[in-house]
């Protein structure tokens, strides 16, 4: 139980720090680019983590490992590059509300492919969740564009099968190792868009106020949640973890209404029902360890990855 509550706050933290992206990416965003703001936050993201990554044991040998490359590309470059690319079109309070299908499609990931249980009262907390979805999107706000909308939902969607595959292949690597290798794949996929941007529009450097808030989205929103993440995900399961992205909406909301935003009381009460069904989800009893026979496989499986 120690290991599941401390992976509870590490969710917990992580999914507090997402909620504050949307509002602080969106102003970057009107000084640069979203494959600069991209490349740059994860590059200082990487440069906080590959040291520690280092001496957790990773080895410039073993980058190339297959689960690496998929981790830098679903968990990093689709998800927050299309985060940034959408918020070009979008708003940050909908872009933030939009990543209520995060629980969604990682809890039909944990059932259909991992085989996970889903015990009542973490469905129950789901439902809640889906339902304070529907309240917050129901609404939308005077930017709820389609385009930046579909766009955003695509790297929500590659970070569902990001968490699946973290917990199904991934759970025996360092989280730290984990998180330092997937930041720099993410890098190696971003570069071909940042050239495209640079090529196209050149480079806009960000002023003094957006080098501090890319810092912040590089080393607290970036390194730090990434190494938090995958240190729960070894504790949970993916549709617990998922679960709690349900409050993404609902931090999100709160910090873009600070920042200004136009306050709507059907998706304040849909960002609280959200937080209902994901406190539900996090205090429901978990499911017992794994059988000898169910270890079998995930070892079979995870020794097919590092091959």
């Amino acid at each position: 139980m120690k290991g599941r509550g401390s992976a509870l706050l590490a969710l917990s933290t992580t999914v507090l720090i997402w909620g504050s992206t949307f509002v602080v990416s969106e102003r970057v965003l009107a000084e640069t680019g979203p494959a600069q703001l991209t490349f740059l936050r994860f590059a200082i993201g990487s440069l906080v983590l590959l040291p520690f990554g280092i001496a957790g044991g990773l080895r410039a040998r073993d980058l190339f490992r297959s689960a690496y490359v998929v981790c830098g590309l679903t968990g990093v470059a689709l998800y927050y590059g299309l985060q940034n690319a959408g918020l070009l079109f979008t708003s940050p309070e909908n872009a933030a509300l939009l990543q209520a299908a995060l629980p969604v499609l990682t809890a039909t990931l944990g059932l259909l492919w991992l085989r996970e249980r889903l015990r009542t009262g973490r469905a129950l907390g789901l439902v809640l969740a889906v339902l304070g979805v529907l309240l917050v999107v129901g609404r939308g706000g005077p930017r709820f564009d389609l385009l930046g909308n579909m766009i955003v939902l695509s790297g929500v969607a590659a970070y569902a099968y990001y968490t699946a595959y973290v917990r199904r292949f991934c759970t025996h690597f360092k989280p730290v190792v984990l998180a330092s290798a997937s930041s720099l794949w993410g890098l190696v996929f971003l570069t071909p868009w940042l050239g495209w941007e640079i090529g196209g529009k050149g480079f806009r450097p960000p002023s003094t106020d957006g080098w501090l808030a890319i810092i912040y989205l590089g080393v607290v929103a970036s390194g730090l949640t990434l190494l938090l993440w995958t240190f729960a995900l070894r504790k949970v399961q993916a549709s617990v973890a998922g679960t709690f992205t349900g409050g993404i909406p609902a931090v999100g909301y709160l910090f873009a209404v600070l920042s200004g935003a136009p306050l709507i009381w059907s998706q304040l009460m849909g960002g609280a029902v959200a937080l209902a069904g994901v406190i539900l989800s996090a205090t429901s009893r978990p499911d017992p360890v794994p059988g000898r026979a169910e270890r079998a496989v995930i070892r079979r499986e995870r020794g097919r990855v590092d091959a």
